[in-house]
C-alpha cells in the first residue's frame, strides 16, 4: 500500500525495512507531530477510508524513511492513538492562514509546534482551500486562534480578510488571539489583522511575529517559543475565569470530567423484535461474572422501547479500532422499510441474531435479569457462545471528556 507522507519518518539510513521498528518510535512520532498532528482529523478520516486496505497491507511503500514491513498494525494503531490523544487536550487552538510564496505557511508550522509541545490540540486550517461554514464551526469550538497571512498589493488576501470577519463575529471575546505573517515591502496586512484584533477587545497570546521574505533558523525558533508562550497564556486565561466561576459548578464540572475518563468498548447489540432485525450502538458493557460468565449493559430510558425483556436472547457484536461500523450505526435509522444491515455482511448466530462479520469478536447472549437505576436501565445476561474473528485487531474503546454524555 502507498501512503506517501503517511506513516514515514525524516531517516536515511542504510536499512530498507524497519527490522528495528521499535528503535524508530522516536523519530515517528516525532515525523507525525511535525507534519500530522495539526491535521490530526483529516489523518483520522484518511486512516478510516484506508482501512479496508491497510487490513490487508503487507507492507507500507512510505515516501519517507524505512519502508513498513515489520510494524504495519503497531503503526497504523499508533496513528489512530496520537491522532485521539492530539484531539482529546483539554486545549483547541485553531490555525487559520494563507500563504503566497509558502514562508507564512512555515511560520506557521513552527508556531504550531510550539502549540503541540506545550500540551494544546492544533487544527490548521488553509483558508484557500476552506469554506466559512468549516472556519465558523472552528472559531466557536477553540479556546483560542492565531492567524497568519501575506501581504499582497498592500492588503490581506481576500480569504483572510473574511476569515477575519468570521472572528470578529463569531469567537467570543475571552479567546485568546495571535498574529504573524511575511511580507516583501511593508507587511501593512499584519498590522491590520493586529489593529482590528485589539479594537474589538481580544487579548494577545504573543506580540504580532513579522517576517521580511523567508524566515531564518532564529525567526522560526522564536515562532516555536510564541506557540509556547500562547499556551501558557491560555492556561493562565483559563485558571483566572474558573476562579470566578461559584464552587458548586466548578465541583460538579469537575466531577463530571471525571467521570468521564472511564472508558468502554464499542459494541453493537443485534437482537430481533417482532420478527425483524434491530441493532443500537453502545459502549456501556462490563464484565460483571465469572461462572457463569457474565455482562451488565447500561440501556438509557429513552430507548426503552427496544429494552429487551428476561429471556430475549441478543448478540453483542464488540467493534475493532479503525472500523467503520461506528459510523454506520450512529446514522439515525430509516423508515420501518428500511434494513440496516443490507449493506452489512452478516451471518445468523446460534440464537436466531445476526452477527457483523467485521465485527473484532462476538458473543452470544440471553438476558438474565434488569434492573432500573436512575435514568438507566441496567441488564444482566449470561454468555453462552461467543469467538474471535479478528485475531490481530484491537476493541474499539469510546474516549470522553464529560460523564454527562455519551
Amino acid at each position: 500500500l502507498y501512503t506517501d507522507k503517511l506513516f514515514g519518518a525524516h531517516l536515511c539510513g542504510d536499512a530498507i525495512f524497519d527490522e528495528n521498528w521499535r528503535s524508530l518510535d522516536d523519530d515517528r512520532r516525532y515525523y507525525f507531530d511535525c507534519l500530522h498532528a495539526t491535521q490530526a482529523k483529516q489523518v483520522e478520516a484518511a486512516l478510516e477510508r484506508l482501512a479496508p486496505f491497510s487490513a490487508k497491507a503487507k507492507l507500507y511503500g512510505v515516501g519517507h524513511g524505512p519502508l513498513v514491513r515489520y510494524s504495519v498494525s503497531r503503526f497504523t494503531f499508533d496513528y489512530r492513538g496520537w491522532c485521539e490523544r492530539q484531539q482529546a487536550q483539554d486545549l483547541n487552538v485553531v490555525m487559520l492562514y494563507t500563504s503566497a510564496y509558502g514562508n507564512t505557511a512555515t511560520m506557521g508550522r513552527a508556531i504550531s509546534k510550539g502549540l503541540i509541545e506545550a500540551g494544546a490540540a492544533v487544527q490548521s486550517i488553509n483558508c484557500e482551500f476552506a469554506n466559512p461554514e468549516e472556519i465558523t464551526q472552528a472559531l466557536e469550538d477553540c479556546d483560542g486562534f492565531v492567524i497568519g497571512t501575506p501581504t499582497l498589493a498592500g492588503h490581506a488576501p481576500t480569504q483572510i480578510q473574511t476569515a477575519l470577519g468570521i472572528a470578529l463575529s463569531t469567537a467570543a471575546k475571552t479567546k485568546l488571539a495571535g498574529v504573524f505573517g511575511s511580507y516583501g515591502w511593508s507587511g501593512e496586512a499584519i498590522d491590520l489583522l493586529h489593529n482590528k484584533l485589539q479594537d474589538a477587545g481580544y487579548q494577545f497570546g504573543f506580540e504580532p511575529i513579522r517576517v521580511k521574505f523567508k524566515p531564518t533558523e532564529e525567526t522560526l525558533q522564536d515562532c516555536e517559543t510564541a506557540g509556547t508562550e500562547f499556551v501558557q497564556a491560555l492556561k493562565k486565561s483559563r485558571k483566572v475565569r474558573a476562579a470566578r466561576q461559584p464552587v458548586v459548578e466548578t465541583q460538579s464540572d469537575r466531577t463530571d470530567q471525571a467521570v468521564g475518563r472511564i472508558t468502554g468498548s464499542l459494541c453493537v447489540i443485534t437482537n430481533q423484535s417482532e420478527g425483524a432485525d434491530q441493532a443500537w450502538l453502545t459502549s456501556w458493557v462490563s464484565q460483571a461474572t465469572f461462572n457463569p460468565p457474565g455482562l451488565s449493559i447500561a440501556i438509557a430510558k429513552t430507548y426503552s422501547e427496544a429494552l429487551p425483556n428476561p429471556g430475549t436472547p441478543f448478540v453483542l457484536n464488540i467493534l475493532k479500532e479503525g472500523s467503520t461500523l461506528k459510523r454506520h450505526f450512529l446514522k439515525p435509522a430509516g423508515g420501518s422499510g428500511d434494513d440496516r444491515f443490507a449493506s452489512l455482511d452478516t451471518h445468523p448466530a446460534n440464537n436466531g441474531c445476526l452477527i457483523l462479520d467485521e465485527a473484532l469478536a462476538y458473543l452470544e447472549c440471553t438476558v438474565k435479569d434488569r434492573m432500573e437505576c436512575g435514568d438507566h436501565w441496567l441488564l444482566y445476561a449470561a454468555v453462552e457462545n461467543g469467538k474471535v474473528l479478528e485475531p490481530v485487531g484491537v476493541t474499539a474503546v469510546q474516549h470522553r471528556k464529560s460523564g454527562m454524555q455519551y
